[in-house]
C-alpha cells in the first residue's frame, strides 16, 4: 500500500510539470495552429519552434502578432495562421557530364507540387541540348520514382587507335634451355646459351600505329578518337633500322635484350678463375668464366652465366647458369637463376631457378627449388638428401639411399605463387571493405533532398562515386590475376614424381598438400596426387 502510495505521490508530481506543445493542421481553406498550455512549472511553448516547423511545411509568411498572441493565450483552440500554398514547381535536374558522354536525369517533386508530365521531362532533356543516345527506360523510371538519379543518355565513344607495336623476329624466350630428346632425356651437349646473330641479319620489325574511329557526344557532336601511340624502335648498340621500321644486326655476335633496346655486344670472358685476380663480377651481358668461382666470391649478370669449372661457396647469378663441373655450396653462397640452371653436380648448395634445374649426375644433401622442373637422369642421376622442390616435375634415376637418409622431395607447389595469391587475397578483403563503406556512405547521400545538399556534401558525393568505380576497377584486376594464378596452381595438382630405377625409405614425398612417407623401395615408378592421396603408377 505504501508503495502505490509513492507511485501516485511521484506521478501527480510529474503531471504537475508538464511542459507545453502545439498542433499544426493542414485543413482546405489554410494552416491552423492550435497551442495548449503548459501545467504547473513546466515549459511554455516558444515561437521559434512553430516558426521552424511551418517552414518545414512551406509557410515562411505568417502573421506574428497572431501568432505571439495565440501562443501567448495557448487556449487549445485552432487559430488560421496561414493560407494553403501555391502548388510548388517539380525540380527536373540534367547534369551533362564534362566529356559529354553522359548525362543523368533527377525528377524532384516537392510537396505539394503541381502534376507533371514525361512529355514535359522529355522536352527539358531536349532543351538541354541532349540529341543522341536518350534512353527512354532510364526517363521512364526516373519519372516513375522521382529523387532517383537516372543516367538517361549515353553517347558513342570512339574507339582509340591501337598502339603500335614490335615484332621480334629472333627468339629471345628460348635461349638457355637444353634441347630435348625424344625420349625425354636432355642433350647436355647442346645447351642453347646465348642468341647468337649475323651481320644483317633482322632482328625486329615495327606494327604502326593506328588512327582508331570516331564516336559522337549527347549534343550530337562528333567526338575523335586518340590515335595509337607510337613506340621507339628497340635500337641499341650495333644494330642499324632502315625505312623507319626494322632493325638489323650491324655485326654479328650476342643479342642481348638491355633496358628494351636490342644490342649485339661481345660478351665478358673471364680467361682463368674468378678470385683476387679478378674480384666480383657484375654486368649487364653474360659471362663466361674458363676457370672455377672460388670460396666468396660473386658472379652477377643481367644475361647468363657460364662456367667451365667449378662454383665452391661462391655467389652466382643470371639469367641461365651452366656450371660445367659442378657446384659445392659448402653451405655458404647461393646459385640463383631467373630461367634455367645446368650442373655436372649439387652439393651442400642452395639452388633457386626460375624454370628448371638439369644436374648430370648427382644432388647431394642441397637446397633446390624450381618454378618447373628438376631433373637429375644422366650417369647416376642420384638425388640424397636436403630437400628438392619443383612446381611441376622431379625426374631422377635414385632418390634416397638404402641407409634411409632423410631426403625432402616435393612437388605441385611454387612458393612464390602461393605467397602472390595469399597477399592478394588479404588485399582484395581490405578493398572490398573500403567498397562496402563508400556505398554506405553514397547510400546516406543519395537519401538527401539533393535539391538542397550543401556545396561540400556534393562534393563528396561526386569524390565517392568516383572512389566508387576506382575500387571495383581495382578488385576486378585483382581477381582476374587471382583466377590466373588458380589456374596455375590447379595446373601444379598434376605435378608427378619419376623415379627411373629406385626410391629408397627416408624419402618423403610432398605433392601439393598431400604428403606420403616411404616405408618400402619402389622401383620404376611414378608418384602422383589423385583423389585426395598420393598414388604410384609405372615409370613411363
Amino acid at each position: 500500500m505504501e508503495d502505490n502510495n509513492r507511485f501516485l505521490e511521484h506521478t501527480e508530481e510529474k503531471l504537475s510539470s508538464l511542459d507545453g506543445y502545439f498542433n499544426i493542421a493542414a485543413e482546405e481553406d489554410g494552416f491552423f495552429l492550435t497551442v495548449y498550455p503548459q501545467q504547473g512549472t513546466g515549459e511554455p511553448v516558444k515561437g521559434p519552434k512553430i516558426i521552424e516547423a511551418l517552414a518545414e511545411l512551406g509557410i515562411d509568411k505568417v502573421d506574428n502578432a497572431l501568432l505571439t498572441r495565440v501562443v501567448r493565450e495557448a487556449l487549445g483552440t485552432p487559430v488560421k495562421v496561414a493560407e494553403k500554398p501555391v502548388e510548388a514547381e517539380p525540380d527536373i535536374q540534367i547534369q551533362i557530364s564534362r566529356d559529354k558522354m553522359e548525362a543523368t536525369l533527377q525528377v524532384i517533386k516537392p510537396q505539394g507540387c503541381r502534376p507533371v508530365s514525361i512529355e514535359e521531362v522529355m522536352d527539358r532533356i531536349k532543351n538541354a541540348g541532349i540529341t543522341y543516345g536518350v534512353d527512354l527506360t532510364a526517363v521512364e523510371t526516373a519519372f516513375a520514382k522521382p529523387g532517383t538519379i537516372v543516367v538517361c543518355a549515353n553517347g558513342l565513344r570512339p574507339v582509340d587507335g591501337i598502339n603500335a607495336s614490335i615484332t621480334y623476329l629472333v627468339d629471345l624466350e628460348n635461349k638457355g634451355r637444353p634441347v630435348e630428346l625424344e625420349d625425354g632425356r636432355v642433350d647436355f651437349k647442346n645447351l642453347n646459351m646465348f642468341t647468337v646473330v649475323h651481320a644483317d641479319e633482322l632482328l625486329a620489325e615495327k606494327v604502326p600505329a593506328t588512327p582508331g574511329t570516331a564516336g559522337m557526344d549527347i549534343l550530337g557532336n562528333e567526338v575523335f578518337p586518340k590515335p595509337g601511340r607510337d613506340v621507339v624502335l628497340p635500337k641499341g648498340k650495333n644494330v642499324y633500322v632502315d625505312e623507319g621500321l626494322k632493325v638489323y644486326a650491324a655485326q654479328a655476335g650476342q643479342l642481348v635484350m638491355l633496358n628494351n633496346k636490342l644490342n649485339v655486344i661481345p660478351m665478358i670472358e673471364i680467361k682463368a678463375d674468378v678470385d683476387l685476380s679478378t674480384g666480383n663480377i657484375e654486368f649487364v651481358g653474360s659471362v663466361i668464366v674458363k676457370g672455377s668461382v672460388q670460396t666468396g666470391f660473386t658472379v652477377k649478370a643481367e644475361g647468363n652465366v657460364e662456367i667451365a669449372g667449378s662454383v665452391s661457396g661462391g655467389i652466382v647469378e643470371g639469367k641461365n647458369v651452366v656450371v660445367r663441373m659442378g657446384i659445392q655450396g659448402m653451405n655458404r653462397g647461393y646459385i640463383k637463376a631467373a630461367e634455367n640452371v645446368v650442373s655436372k653436380y649439387i652439393e651442400n648448395a642452395t639452388v633457386y631457378a626460375g624454370k628448371d634445374v638439369i644436374v648430370s649426375d648427382v644432388v647431394l644433401h642441397s637446397k633446390v627449388s624450381a618454378a618447373k622442373r628438376v631433373i637429375v637422369e644422366e650417369r647416376r642421376g642420384l638425388i640424397v638428401g636436403g630437400q628438392i622442390s619443383a612446381g611441376e616435375e622431379i625426374r631422377a634415376k635414385v632418390i634416397g639411399t638404402n641407409s634411409a637418409t632423410n631426403t625432402d622431395i616435393e612437388v605441385g607447389v611454387n612458393p612464390q605463387l602461393r605467397e602472390e595469391y595469399q597477399e592478394l587475397r588479404k588485399e582484395v578483403k581490405k578493398i572490398e571493405l573500403n567498397l562496402e563503406q563508400t556505398k554506405k556512405a553514397l547510400t546516406v547521400l543519395k537519401a538527401m533532398n539533393q535539391n538542397t545538399l550543401p556545396p561540400d556534401k556534393h562534393e563528396m558525393l561526386l569524390k565517392l562515386t568516383k572512389a566508387q568505380f576506382h575500387l571495383i576497377g581495382q578488385i576486378e584486376t585483382m581477381r582476374n590475376r587471382l583466377a590466373e594464378i588458380e589456374i596455375s596452381l590447379e595446373e601444379m595438382r598434376y605435378g608427378h614424381v619419376k623415379v627411373a630405377d629406385t626410391a629408397y625409405p627416408g624419402v618423403k614425398l610432398v605433392i601439393g598438400t598431400l604428403v606420403k612417407p616411404l616405408r618400402d623401395a619402389a622401383k620404376f615408378v611414378k608418384f602422383y596426387a589423385e583423389d585426395g592421396e598420393i598414388k604410384t603408377s609405372s615409370y613411363k
